[in-house]
């Protein structure tokens, strides 16, 4: 671009002290830039400058091309800036609501299980911890579906208390009810204990709750509070 603002061209041009060639590639390169053009034809309408008008003029050129370059520069990278800006912008915004959607669907989630793992009708059992060490053999979910399965509950409900020692065969023995509870309730919970999973420990004593139903269904649901709920470990 220095060469497009040489004085003494646009003079030898003007005075046409140029050949063809070179003419030729001046006007070309002032079609290209708007200030070469205005720079010709200021000098055009001169009748004249000496030299040192003419190294005047020559400054003043090369201060206004500097001028328009930094002013170019500043604007292209505040236009950069604000692009960075505002992606940045974007990307913090996209992220927020990914993060707010992620929470409220998972509590909800939380929620709807919480439902569904309270079914009605159920059997409850309930380990006591001052009556043994008595856990079954093959973890408390097997010992859970065996309930769901075979559980048949009295129409009236009620819960119980039983106390057993457990045999060298795994199957609970000696099992007794405190209080007095309805027979058709101990005889269902002599029943469960002796023809389920095997048992690991020497004594156990458990609470059972049946609850009340309007009719004799055999297919009962039955829901056992873990172990770990009650300081008791699997073995």
């Amino acid at each position: 671009m220095e060469n497009n603002y040489q004085l003494s061209r646009i003079h030898n041009y003007i005075h046409g002290l140029m050949s063809k060639e070179e003419m030729f590639q001046l006007e070309r390169e002032a079609l290209e830039d708007p200030f070469l053009q205005d720079a010709i034809d200021g000098y055009r309408l001169q009748n004249g400058v000496d030299a040192r008008q003419l190294s005047l003029l020559q400054q003043r050129l090369n201060r206004r091309v500097e001028d328009t370059v930094a002013t170019r520069h500043a604007q292209y990278f505040t236009w950069q800036r604000l692009a960075i800006g505002a992606t940045a912008g974007v990307l913090f915004v996209t992220l927020l609501a990914l993060l707010y959607f992620k929470h409220f669907s998972g509590k909800a989630e939380r929620t709807t299980d919480v439902e569904l793992s309270e079914p009605e009708n159920r059997v409850s059992v309930q380990p006591l911890l001052d009556g043994g060490d008595a856990t079954p053999r093959e973890g408390w979910k097997i010992f859970e579906q065996y309930l769901n399965q075979k559980s048949v509950a009295p129409a009236g409900g009620g819960e119980i208390i039983v106390n057993f020692t457990i045999d060298k065969n795994g199957v609970p023995t000696n099992i007794s009810a405190e209080g007095q509870p309805d027979q058709s309730l101990f005889n269902e919970t002599v029943r469960l204990l002796q023809n389920g999973p095997k048992w690991q420990g020497t004594k156990g004593r458990l609470k059972i709750v049946f609850p009340v139903k309007a009719g004799n269904n055999p297919a009962q649901a039955a829901v056992i509070k873990p172990p770990h709920c009650f300081g008791i470990e699997k073995k």
